[in-house]
Order: structure tokens, then sequence, then C-alpha cells
């Protein structure tokens, strides 16, 4: 039995950032994902949301992940995956069609289109990471999302396409290069937090999934089972974390304690809380004071984010529900107040088995998220290896893509 487990692929995905830098390891046991190991460390080659220091970087992604490894077991075959936030990413709906000739479709028009479509989304410093497939179209007309023994004479698709900074890509690619790593497919933080939190019926009803990180915070909305909408805004957990250390005077390790032990957006009338100066020596605070610096912080990340949405009619509608997850989500009355600013119930996105490692633990969705993505990643080989240019030698491998893919597409998104 011991042999047989040793000889199963091994995957390792990783949450890559600016404060920690975290690594799961699994394999696939009875077509189910068995977890073998896990660590995360503080996250170091950052600065200011930028990359700086790709040597660091690439130093703690190794550790983090011999950490994650039981001991004795060899990292060098496994299958890598990783996560990837660009606060600039940029998605787009495209639309591709072409000229079929009245006959029956077939997988191959639908590769050769879904190929087409994928060529015509390339966007100079821009990479493609994410490109899925929303519907088809008939004659210009009538919408299908299966639309094989259709006839037409015109076949069209349209698809939702994310594309993050070619040059963040290629920097984050070689941070895990250089300890011969190669990663097969990177997918976006927010979609991926998304994956792990969200129930079928929130996505098929209409959902804005908000993933609250340390530097940065990733919006995806679902409507009717499809990805409508994504958004990054460059504002997160150290923010607040930030604003308590200048407002109190004290350390960011400080605030950090602050925040975590005694943070709460309900007014807490006048009470007196402990908190650590950077003598290492206490003093005595009212808790108003350090409520006063939260709930404004909080109230503008919130009403930056709605605003966002709400710019975008379609996403506005959409929206039934909200789920927030993420490090900075743990915090007392979070759901009260974003529940008065998008005037849509809320919940916190987490796990919820008590005998869970990740139980009350939203700061690991985007983990969870990846490895559901990376127990699936056949899926998304056929778009991927048309954006790495090779074209010609795909189809073979994946001739039962549109069967596999777009069904799965539907049923995990």
């Amino acid at each position: 039995m011991l042999n047989l487990i040793s000889k199963k692929k091994t995957y390792s995905v990783f949450d890559i950032g600016v404060d920690k830098v975290a690594c799961l390891s699994f394999r696939i046991e009875n077509d189910k994902p068995t977890i073998i190991g896990m660590n995360h460390q503080k996250s170091y080659g950052f600065e200011k949301n930028k990359l700086v220091d790709k040597n660091k970087l690439s130093s703690t992604i190794l550790k983090t992940l011999k950490r994650s490894l039981p001991r004795g077991v060899k990292y060098k075959n496994n299958l890598f995956f990783s996560n990837i936030t660009d606060i600039n990413a940029l998605t787009r709906k495209n639309y591709t069609d072409s000229d079929l000739g009245k006959l029956g479709i077939t997988k191959k028009d639908i590769r050769k289109i879904f190929k087409k479509c994928i060529l015509e989304s390339k966007i100079k410093g821009k990479f493609l990471i994410h490109s899925y497939p929303i519907n088809f179209r008939i004659n210009d007309k009538k919408l299908v999302h299966n639309p094989i023994g259709e006839k037409c004479e015109r076949f069209g698709i349209s698809s939702f396409n994310m594309m993050v900074d070619s040059l963040l890509y290629e920097q984050l690619k070689e941070c895990f290069e250089k300890k011969k790593i190669e990663i097969k497919n990177f997918f976006d933080t927010g979609i991926a937090s998304s994956v792990a939190c969200l129930s079928e019926n929130e996505k098929k009803d209409g959902v804005a999934s908000i993933d609250i990180g340390s530097s940065s915070s990733k919006v995806t909305v679902y409507l009717n089972n499809k990805i409508v909408y994504s958004d990054n805004i460059p504002l997160g957990g150290s923010n607040v974390t930030n604003d308590i250390a200048k407002g109190l005077n004290i350390s960011k390790e400080s605030a950090e304690h602050a925040k975590i032990i005694n943070g709460t957006l309900y007014p807490p009338f006048n009470e007196k809380m402990e908190i650590n100066t950077d003598q290492n020596k206490k003093k005595m605070i009212s808790r108003n004071l350090l409520y006063g610096i939260l709930k404004p912080r909080y109230e503008e990340i919130l009403e930056i984010i709605r605003d966002n949405i709400f710019d975008n009619i379609y996403a506005r509608i959409s929206i039934k529900s909200i789920v927030i997850t993420g490090g900075a989500s743990k915090i007392i009355g979070l759901t009260n107040l974003s529940e008065s600013i998008f005037n849509r119930s809320t919940r916190i996105g987490m796990v919820y088995k008590r005998d869970s490692y990740f139980y009350n633990k939203p700061e690991f969705s985007t983990l969870l998220g990846m490895l559901r993505l990376a127990r699936d990643y056949k899926r998304f080989e056929f778009s991927n290896e048309l954006m790495k240019g090779n074209i010609f030698n795909v189809f073979d491998k994946l001739e039962n893509w549109i069967e596999e893919s777009y069904a799965w597409y539907w049923n995990i998104m």
C-alpha cells in the first residue's frame, strides 16, 4: 500500500502574497484530494505591493514548499500551480465568429473558433491567464451553451478573458524557476478564492466574492454560474494596520495584534483595552479610539468596491448577495457593515466544519481554491497551450475538450 501511495502524483499549490507565502501539497486518492502537508511563511521580496527582490521571494517559496511535504518526500516530479495578483489586471469580453456554411457544428469547429478567439484576445504587454466561454451564437441570433450538431452559416463564441501584466507574470515565473520549480498554471487570486467560497446556488443567483487580503481586495461577480465582472483594488488589511499604528503611535506588530484581538466594527461603548507600545510596555486606551480608526477604513474599502461594481450596470443588477473572505475579513461586525453599504445579504466565506484545520480561517480561501483548480488542471490545458503559442500540437491531446472542459466550466463556475 505504501508503495502504491508513493507512486501517486503529488500536487503543490502556492498562495503568493505580500505578507505571506503558503503552500499546500496533496494527492488524489479515490478521486478526492488528500492533503499531505501545508506550510506558510512570512513573505519577503515585496515593497509597496511590488516585487523588488526575486531572490528573497524565491528562497521563501522553496522553504515553504519543502516544509509542506512529509519528511523524505521529494518534489522534483510534482505538479506545481500558483496564484497571481495584479492590481492592474485587465478583463474583457471578447466575441469572435466565422463562416461555417450550413453544416452541423462539430468539436473541430468549436476548437477552431476557440483558438481564434484566444489569438484575437492578445494585447501587447499583457498575458492572458484565463479565457472562459460565456456562450455560443448561431447565425448572429440564437445563443446556446452546447452548439454541437447545430446547423448554421455563421458561428461565434463569446468569452470572458483576464489578462495580467506580462512583466509581473515573467518575474513571478522566474522566482519559481530559480529553484527549478515549473509552474504548470497560474490562476487569478480572486477567482481561486471565489471557487473555494461560493456555493452553486450563489453563483447561479448572482453573487460578489470579495477577498480582502493584506495589500489588495479582489472582487469576482457571478451570475448564472458565469463570471461577469472582476476587479482588484490596492487596499486591504495592511492599510487598516497602518492606520492603527499611526493613530495610536505604536509599532505595526502591536497594531496588528490590537486589530486581531480587540478590533470590532460595533460601537464598544467606551470600554477600556490594553495595548503594547513600542517600548514593550502596556497602556490602557478606550476601545472607542480603536473603533474610530477601524470603521472609517473598512467603510472606505467596501464603498470603493461598491462604487466600482455599481458603475458596471450588468454587475450591479446581477448581485443578490455578498461573500467576504481573506485575512482581513476576520473582524467582528463586518457582515453588518457590508449589508448596510451594499444593501445585500452578506456572509463570511470560510470552512464551517469544526474538525477541519481550515475552520474559521478565511485567510486560506485562495489556497483551498487553488487546490480545486489544480485538481482539474487538465481542463485548462487547451487554452493554456494556445496562450503559450503551442497551436499545432495541442489538438490531439484534447479531442474531447468541448465535452469535458466546457461542461466542467459550467459545473465549477
